[in-house]
């Protein structure tokens, strides 16, 4: 079975997408196209070059989290002079290699992948009924551009900086979704003379889930997915410190639980997944907390899927009534 897939941002909680995408290719499940923002970027690039759900989980209990926080020698004083604590390079460096291990039998050469890689054969519609985004790429990245207040679709949008998307490299595009403010330094485009600072695509659309809807029926479904503290209670953040204050400004800023851009319809696609209240910025995660959220996104999957095909014959219908058809 072919759908669309779209990956909300959430940090290392992202961890729990890999248990619910296994769930789903043991359903039948394959994905043509591939969307995500900040951790969803990351898991939709992974799918996107050919990763199963077993591989994607390997790559992220291997993966160094505690190098993700790649510090300077005085993060404070890099906060203030590169505008986020961390550099952000190892996670870009990491995706790199782990896309070319999987494509380098079809690319040859070793170099980082760009989005002309990722390219459907063939594929000649639009996205979002506009010329200027197009089915053809496999994946699309969020990231937004502070400079201009403007939300990037990418490759697409990268085209105003004077950059080719074909060559685009999938990696920065993925640096550039999940430059959390603060914590990461914005990756800096330089074009005309003046500066433009990419962050975290999250500020301005953390869950993308309408980015390949069309205006007929669809030939198959989008499948959202998104995370959830299913136990959360509403409390106010603890501010004592310079450091729980930064905390409290990006969990405020990527806060799951209220997302104006998800309605009943939405919802009627998407699977919700119980982060089990980890920290998008817990960069310390433990291996029993990694397994705890693989756990959840399969049981968060299966539950999902009782209920799948009676939700999609809902949600045609509501897109009938909304006259969104």
């Amino acid at each position: 079975m072919l759908a669309d897939a779209v990956f909300e941002g959430g940090g290392v909680k992202g961890i729990a997408f890999t248990g619910a995408i296994k769930v789903m290719e043991d359903y039948g499940y394959t994905w043509r196209n591939l969307a995500g923002t900040s951790a969803g970027a990351i898991v939709s690039s992974l799918l996107a070059v050919g990763y199963k759900a077993n591989e994607i989980k390997n790559l992220m209990e291997e993966l160094d989290y505690k190098k993700i926080t790649d510090k300077r020698l005085i993060p404070l004083l890099n906060l203030g002079i590169n505008k986020g604590l961390y550099k952000g390079d190892y996670i870009r460096e990491w995706l790199d290699e782990k896309l070319y291990e999987k494509m380098k039998n079809k690319i040859g050469e070793k170099r980082a992948i760009k989005f002309k890689d990722l390219v459907i054969k063939g594929e000649k519609e639009n996205l979002l009924n506009n010329r200027k985004y197009k089915r053809k790429y496999k994946l699309h990245i969020i990231a937004v551009d502070v400079t201009r207040g403007k939300m990037l679709i990418l490759p697409e949008d990268i085209a105003y900086y004077g950059i080719d998307p074909d060559e685009f490299d999938v990696s920065l595009a993925v640096r550039m979704s999940m430059s959390i403010p603060m914590y990461f330094e914005p990756v800096v485009i330089k074009n005309g003379g003046e500066k433009f600072y990419i962050v975290d695509g999250g500020v301005m659309s953390n869950f993308p889930v309408w980015l390949f809807d069309t205006q007929g029926e669809p030939e198959w479904p989008t499948i959202g997915f998104r995370l959830l503290d299913f136990k959360k209670k509403d409390k106010n953040n603890k501010i004592t410190n310079t450091f729980n204050y930064l905390t409290a400004v990006v969990e405020t800023l990527l806060k799951n639980d209220i997302n104006q851009e998800i309605v009943k319809m939405d919802n009627l696609r998407t699977i919700d997944i119980d982060y089990l209240g980890i920290k998008t910025t817990d960069f310390k995660i433990s291996e029993e907390k990694i397994q705890e959220l693989y756990c959840s996104g399969e049981e968060c999957a299966k539950e999902f899927l009782r209920t799948w095909e009676d939700n999609y014959t809902t949600y045609v219908e509501l897109r009938k009534k909304a006259m969104l058809l």
